[in-house]
C-alpha cells in the first residue's frame, strides 16, 4: 500500500498508544468482533486502528464512505531495509575482509556499484553495512476517505477467543463453571463492554467477510442479554458481562460463568462391547435447567474425607433442560463383553442373530450396567434377561443389573434382511 503522507505525522503520536477506548468486544469461541466509535482525523481521512490479527476485509462502517485501504504493520527485514536505501550509499564487507563504501542501485537481484572505480557487483556475498535503521510504520491501521463526522465501526480479528471450562461435584451436585478468555493480539482493552457468544457461525477468516455485517447487526450491544443470562440470539446464546476495565494484550484472565445445582445420576456403560471383556465407562448423567456451552467439565468425588479428581471429558453445547452424559473413566470393577452365538437365514434374504452378553462385577455391592448396541436400521430385536429401549432406529441399549462378586449374562436376537 503506498504511503499516505497527510497523515503519517499524526500516526506517530495516535499508533504508539495500543489502548481502545468506547469500545464493544464480542468474543466468539476463536475469534472476536470489535466495535468502537475510536478514531483520528486528517482532513478527509480516518484512522482506524487494529489489531495485529485483524480480518482485513471485515470492515464495516456506519456512514457511507468513498473508500478504505488496510495498512500492514511493516516489519523489519534485510529486504525492507535494502529497499529503502535504494539508490543512497551503504558499506560492504566483501569475504576477503575489504571493506568498501557502495551505492546499492538494485534490489532484486542486489546490484551495487562502487562509485571511485565505476566497478559493478551483482549480487556478491558478503555483509551489509548500514548508517541506521529505517523508519518503519509497524502497526496496522484502516486509512478510511468519508466527510462523516461521527461513525461507530467494527471488524473482525482472530487470536482473541474463549472456552467454557466446569467442575462437578459428585457430592454436592455443583455445577460450576467459568470462563477462560484470551488475547494474543498486540492490543489492549482498556474500559470496555464485553460479551461471549456460544455457538458456531460459518467463517473463512482469508476471504472477504460479508457474514461480518450480518454478525454485527445481530450482535450489537443494546440486544446483549442481563450479566450471566443467556438468550437466543438467531440461534446462539449471549452472556453479557457488562464493562470490563482491562484486557492486556497476549494475556488471558478467568470469569464466573455460574455455579448452580443440577441432577446427577452415575451411571456405568459399555458401548458396543467386543468379545473380549473391557472395563465399562463411568458416566454422569447430567439433568440441568439453563444453557451449557461446550467447554470441558472436571470431576471430583469425596472418599474417607479427601476429595479426588477422578476424570474430564469434553462436553458439546447443552441447551436449557436437556441431558448430558459426561464419560469421566472406566470402572476399576466392572467388566463387558458381548459375543455372538448364532448366525442362521431365516427366509430368503432375512437372518437371525443371537448373541450373549456377560457382565462381571467383582465390587462389593450391585452395578447397574447400561449396554449400547448398534443394530441394523429397521431390523426387530428380542431381548431375555434384561431390560431394552430402542433410542434410534439403528441403536438400541440394555439395563442389566449385576449383583456382587457375580458374573452374569442376557441374550439378546437381531433379525434382519438384506
Amino acid at each position: 500500500m503506498r504511503k499516505f503522507s497527510t497523515i503519517l505525522a499524526l500516526l506517530a503520536i495516535f499508533l504508539s498508544v495500543s489502548v481502545i477506548a468506547s469500545t464493544s468486544l464480542v468474543v466468539y469461541s476463536n475469534f472476536a468482533l470489535i466495535q468502537s466509535n475510536l478514531f483520528q482525523r486528517s482532513n478527509d481521512f480516518l484512522i482506524i486502528p487494529t489489531t495485529n490479527d485483524v480480518v482485513k476485509d471485515s470492515l464495516t462502517i456506519s456512514m457511507p464512505f468513498n473508500w478504505y485501504k488496510f495498512h500492514q504493520g511493516e516489519k523489519y527485514s534485510l529486504n525492507e531495509i535494502l529497499k529503502s536505501y535504494l539508490g543512497k550509499s551503504i558499506e560492504f564487507k566483501f569475504e576477503d575482509g575489504t571493506l568498501k563504501t557502495v551505492r546499492l542501485i538494485s534490489v532484486e537481484p542486489v546490484i551495487f556499484q562502487e562509485p571511485q572505480s565505476g566497478k559493478v557487483f551483482f549480487s556478491p556475498a558478503g555483509e551489509y553495512i548500514f548508517p541506521s535503521l529505517p523508519p518503519l510504520d509497524s502497526k496496522n491501521y484502516f486509512v478510511v476517505s468519508t466527510n462523516a463526522t461521527d461513525i461507530t465501526y467494527q471488524y473482525l480479528t482472530s487470536n482473541v477467543g474463549w472456552k467454557a471450562v466446569y467442575d462437578l461435584d459428585l457430592d454436592t451436585s455443583r455445577l460450576n463453571g467459568h470462563i477462560v478468555l484470551w488475547n494474543k493480539t498486540d492490543m489492549s482493552f482498556k474500559n470496555f463492554n464485553l460479551a461471549f457468544v456460544a455457538g458456531k457461525p460459518n467463517i473463512e477468516m482469508k476471504r472477504k467477510a460479508e457474514y461480518s455485517k450480518t454478525i454485527a447487526l445481530n450482535a450489537a450491544p443494546d440486544v446483549f442479554t442481563p450479566l450471566n443470562q443467556a438468550e437466543n440470539m438467531s440461534g446462539y446464546k449471549v452472556y453479557d458481562f457488562g464493562s470490563v476495565k482491562s484486557l492486556k494484550s497476549n494475556s488471558n484472565t478467568s470469569i464466573s460463568l455460574f455455579s448452580k445445582k443440577v441432577e446427577i445420576e452415575k451411571l456405568n456403560v459399555s458401548y458396543d462391547p467386543n468379545s473380549n471383556f473391557e472395563e465399562v465407562n463411568l458416566v454422569a448423567k447430567i439433568q440441568h435447567d439453563f444453557p451449557v456451552p461446550q467447554g470441558v467439565v472436571s470431576l471430583y468425588e469425596k472418599s474417607n474425607g479427601v476429595k479426588y479428581f477422578i476424570g474430564e471429558s469434553n462436553i458439546v453445547s447443552s441447551p436449557a433442560s436437556a441431558t448430558l452424559e459426561v464419560s469421566y473413566g472406566k470402572n476399576f470393577d466392572v467388566e463387558a463383553k458381548n459375543v455372538r452365538i448364532q448366525r442362521s437365514l431365516i427366509a430368503k434374504n432375512v437372518y437371525l442373530y443371537k448373541y450373549q452378553v456377560t457382565i462381571r462385577n467383582l465390587s462389593n455391592k450391585k452395578q447397574g450396567v447400561w449396554i449400547y448396541e448398534y443394530v441394523p436400521d429397521g431390523s426387530y430385536v428380542q431381548v431375555s434377561g434384561a431390560n431394552m429401549e430402542r433410542i434410534s432406529s439403528h441403536e438400541v441399549r440394555f439395563h442389566f443389573n449385576a449383583k456382587a462378586r457375580w458374573e452374569g449374562t442376557f441374550n439378546y436376537s437381531v433379525q434382519t434382511s438384506y
